[in-house]
């Protein structure tokens, strides 16, 4: 047995100086004066694992961006200790013996994985049989990296209805690259989500427009969540013009009156989740000239420090920050254990320093692809200890 002792943990909203006592199978008290071997937090805070509903790992036929060893170390680095990975690798999570390799990978991992698994026209019939060894289910709707992109409305319609039979969350990528729109990419989903009764999921929804209109639907009894990501709040498509290919991503930056409102969508509670779309590449493969880059940014490691300090300035509350980064995602994805530090919970932590001032750089990135779209980028309020299942996976220097 474990105790956390010293820090303020963050219990039922608010911080609160107690201890935590713990071992591998889960939180087993809260309280004063605890038995156990003493972990010192003093002058910390104790907060849940954050938990990344949307990173892509790689791995497999793109082992050289990205593997479940060394996107699980950037994780962690990053206080994250939960993460769901995206089904279009090389090849992709459409089938149950691939789901199962990503289990047995994501399990050997430093982290605590989840998977989604991917859909095509070929495995709709399937999708009962695949579900029960699922997190959950990703739709293709927009172009993306891979083979996944299902562009036939009628194809499109009965992904919706087979997901809506296994009970599954259907997460959706709705954005088209050429769009002038996203409300509009995001009406169809949204339409298509009404007609079936899907539990649908918005992944990185980034313009007012898009806000809206899912915040209508949502309003209207659709059971929708909506996510946005840290390139989104940190970044605009003005900063394409100095950054280039580094920051070509999809979907695309949006305006700086999209960024603004996506900040006040966050702080009101009108952005459900907080995910970082981790999608990492190589530097060679980055610095090709624009129109031949990949799209894609790293951010599994970056995203708490980024909205720590962004805590700091008073952008959004720390509450807010644990609702969308940890305790929403762990209730949206059905990940009963994880989320909040309750008795009986896994034992999942970061241990972070808010005084802690630090500046992103390229020496400091765990991940394989070895580069950060924040580097240089100077913030206050670190991790310095991480904790998956009981066990300490990360520790500062």
């Amino acid at each position: 047995m474990n105790v956390l002792r010293g820090g303020q943990v963050f219990l039922s909203g608010k911080l609160v100086l107690t201890e935590i006592a713990f071992d591998e199978e889960g939180i087993k008290a809260l309280g004063d004066d605890l038995d156990g071997e003493p972990v010192d937090c003093s002058g910390r805070i104790i907060l849940p694992g954050m938990i990344d509903a949307h990173v892509h790992f790689r791995d497999f036929q793109q082992a050289y961006k990205e593997d479940w060893q060394t996107g699980g170390r950037a994780a962690i680095q990053g206080g994250v200790t939960t993460v769901l990975a995206m089904p279009n690798t090389d090849p992709p999570i459409t089938t149950v013996k691939m789901v199962r390799e990503q289990w047995r990978r994501a399990e050997r991992s430093p982290v605590t994985g989840g998977v989604f698994g991917g859909i095509t026209p070929e495995n709709l019939p399937r999708l009962p049989a695949l579900a029960p060894h699922v997190t959950a289910f990703k739709l293709y709707m927009g172009e993306t990296t891979g083979s996944l992109h299902i562009a036939r409305p009628s194809v499109q319609k009965e992904a919706f209805r087979r997901v809506a039979e296994t009970g599954k969350v259907l997460a959706v990528h709705a954005q088209q690259l050429d769009s002038s729109s996203e409300a509009s990419d995001l009406e169809v989903a949204l339409e298509y989500a009404l007609q079936r009764d899907v539990k649908l999921h918005l992944c990185h929804v980034r313009t007012r427009e898009g806000i809206e209109l899912a915040q209508d639907a949502k309003r209207d009894g659709l059971d929708v969540t909506i996510e946005t990501c840290p390139h989104y709040l940190f970044f605009t498509e003005r900063d394409l013009t100095e950054k280039g290919a580094w920051l070509k991503v999809n979907p695309p930056l949006a305006t700086e009156e999209d960024r603004e409102h996506l900040w006040w969508a966050l702080r009101e509670g009108y952005v459900d989740i907080l995910a970082s779309d981790h999608a990492p590449h190589t530097i060679e493969e980055k610095s090709r000239p624009f129109e031949k880059a990949p799209y894609g940014l790293p951010g599994v490691e970056t995203g708490l420090p980024l909205m720590l300090d962004a805590t700091q300035k008073k952008r959004l509350t720390l509450r807010r920050l644990i609702e969308v980064f940890s305790t929403r995602p762990a209730e949206r994805f059905s990940l009963t254990q994880k989320g909040r530090i309750e008795v009986g919970c896994d034992a999942d932590f970061v241990i972070v320093d808010l005084e802690r001032r630090d500046r992103v750089s390229q020496e400091m990135i765990a991940s394989k692809c070895g580069w950060s779209p924040f580097e240089g980028f100077e913030l206050v309020g670190w991790p310095v200890m991480t904790l998956v299942r009981g066990k300490r996976a990360f520790e500062a220097k």
